[in-house]
């Protein structure tokens, strides 16, 4: 049986951290066994308690100040063993079957270089079904809100990225590549990698059937540095492409009709956009301003959440002697 390392950069919330611990090993997976290392990237909280309450079944890597995203997963894949690596947020919440789905998908396809997860709101919507690149070159999650049954979301796929909060690739490979590149502070990272990939000839795709909670909302870093995109820009412009008009008519949520001369009929699903701001309808703007008011809804709700979780610190503490489960 193969291994596969699992990295968790964390960075305060201990709790979140403990959470997601708890999913890993609730539902072990069945095709590999398991390593998981927790990179504690300069936390102030119980973050090493709750990763020493764990015994042998986890390892922690300690940085005295935090080093950022890319520098905490190169370390922590640095001291992987496994054969496979997977790189997850501390704010999911994995689901059974999660691994598996994963490892299942990449070992099917050689040229497959990294495979990304869905990724759900707390409220069953989407947070991650891919990642397209818009009109403007910036890149936006695809169907972000979308409700997780909707046919468009449950078809695996290649991508040109994927988000890394959830992600598996080969050790080899991404040792190979260099790992993250930290002249990207804390955002655009995962962009970085998947597009070094598919320069490197190997895909990045998307796999529908591994599913986790994500609390994006709750805990993204506010203090991103500003001149990722324009970083991402100046290395990648060339490269890249507008590809999210081709996503919605693959998934029949845009048409177009062509006649023997222009206009050419124009056919959109009103989950998807409205045709015109100046001309839309009482209805349109009914449903624009719901939209609007949902997103922030469902960001509040992630944001309680948290709280809530966070104010059982005291109870996570008291666990610390429980006896370790066991990686397979």
């Amino acid at each position: 049986m193969t291994r596969c390392s699992v990295v968790i950069p964390a960075l305060n919330h201990a709790a979140l951290t403990d959470q997601c611990l708890d999913a890993i090993f609730a539902s072990p997976p069945e095709t590999v066994s398991l390593e998981v290392i927790v990179v504690d990237d300069g936390s102030t909280d119980s973050t090493a308690d709750v990763v020493a309450a764990r015994g042998d079944d986890v390892r922690r890597i300690h940085h005295e100040r935090s080093t950022g995203f890319a520098t905490a997963c190169n370390d922590g894949a640095a001291a992987a063993g496994g054969e496979w690596l997977l790189f997850l947020n501390n704010d999911t919440i994995p689901q059974p079957g999660w691994l598996d789905a994963l490892v299942k998908y990449s070992s099917a396809n050689e040229r497959v270089g990294l495979v990304g997860a869905k990724l759900l709101y707390p409220d069953d919507t989407i947070q991650h079904a891919g990642i397209v690149i818009s009109q403007t070159l910036a890149p936006r999650h695809l169907y972000s809100g979308f409700p997780a049954d909707h046919p468009a979301v449950n078809k695996s796929r290649q991508f040109q990225i994927v988000t890394a909060a959830c992600a598996l690739m080969r050790t080899d490979t991404f040792r190979r590549l260099g790992g993250f590149d930290p002249a990207f502070v804390n955002g655009y990272e995962d962009i970085d990698l998947c597009l070094r990939l598919r320069c490197d000839g190997l895909g990045v795709h998307y796999c529908h059937e591994s599913v986790l909670y994500h609390l994006e909302s709750a805990t993204r870093d506010p203090h991103s540095s500003p001149g990722n995109f324009a970083l991402f820009l100046d290395r990648w412009r060339d490269v890249v492409y507008p590809d999210d008009l081709a996503y919605y008519a693959e998934d029949g949520l845009l048409q177009v009709t062509y006649g023997e001369q222009f206009p050419i009929l124009l056919n959109v699903s009103p989950r998807l956009a409205v045709l015109d701001r100046t001309r839309v309808t009482a209805a349109e703007r009914v449903l624009a301003e719901r939209s609007r008011q949902v997103y922030e809804a469902r960001k509040e709700n992630a944001r309680l959440r948290v709280e809530l979780l966070e104010a059982q610190r005291p109870e996570i503490t008291r666990r610390a002697n429980r006896p370790a489960t066991r990686a397979r």
